[in-house]
């Protein structure tokens, strides 16, 4: 009677980390103090940096120079939090961009956001554009960045604007920026703040109200549907209406 020989037992590894993207955690991602500012903070130092290259150094004050500071703008806004997160973290599922999290609804669910985000937006304007008027005594002029340019640098402009800029700024002020406020307060204060600054950094006055509402809606979409596909499509859809509405005018 012959005995099997007993199968070797292999060691227990340590236990699996939950997923940074588990369907019981509120925010995707969790930066430190430490790690947010810095991170935060060094987009704008990038422009500051580009603008000076090109307007000063470089002295390219035309269209074209325009139009590739914008685009400095919005790689300043990707490429630093992409790199951190990737290699501090692994992936991009904390910034709510894991392969597979989202479905054809998510994105529906952006569209329909980004349509109501242009409706408020625009009533929010044109109420500010009113009370600065009753006040001042003369109507304020509502610009945008497209209106400064012509020609192929504003089909170029508006293609960023399209689909560049919906990505660029989605995963700074939505993926980063509110799920930074969010790990640390409630939502309502959360989507507050960080809609208040995406306004601000867009340098337009009567525009302020209107886009941070837009900036608002945009980290509502995010938390609810929690992939940062939805937010991004609700952001595209605004620009596009943006975009038809300027070339419309044209």
């Amino acid at each position: 009677m012959s005995v099997e020989p007993l199968a070797a037992v292999r060691p227990v590894g340590p236990p699996v980390p939950p997923r940074p993207d588990g369907a019981d955690r509120w925010p995707l991602g969790v930066w430190n103090l430490e790690e947010f500012l810095p991170i935060a903070l060094l987009p704008f130092g990038l422009v500051l940096f580009a603008n000076y290259l090109v307007f000063g150094f470089l002295g390219w004050g035309s269209d074209g120079g325009a139009v590739l500071v914008t685009a400095a703008q919005q790689l300043s806004l990707l490429v630093p939090i992409v790199i951190y997160v990737r290699r501090t973290r692994g992936s991009l599922a904390p910034l709510g961009l894991r392969r597979g999290g989202w479905r054809a609804r998510d994105v529906f669910a952006g569209v329909g956001a980004g349509l109501g985000a242009m409706l408020a937006g625009t009533v929010a304007i044109a109420i500010t554009t009113e009370v600065v008027s009753a006040i001042t005594g003369h109507r304020p002029t509502v610009s945008t960045p497209l209106q400064d340019v012509a020609g192929p640098w504003l089909v170029i402009n508006a293609v960023m604007a399209v689909f560049l800029a919906p990505i660029c700024e989605e995963i700074y002020f939505r993926g980063f920026l509110f799920q930074g406020l969010r790990g640390r307060m409630r939502f309502v204060r959360a989507a507050l703040l960080s809609g208040s600054f995406f306004a601000f950094v867009h340098v337009e006055p009567i525009r302020f109200f209107g886009l941070a509402l837009m900036g608002v809606i945009l980290a509502s979409v995010f938390e609810h549907r929690r992939t940062l596909v939805a937010s991004i499509a609700a952001h595209a859809t605004i620009n596009v209406i943006a975009v038809l509405a300027l070339l419309a005018t044209r």
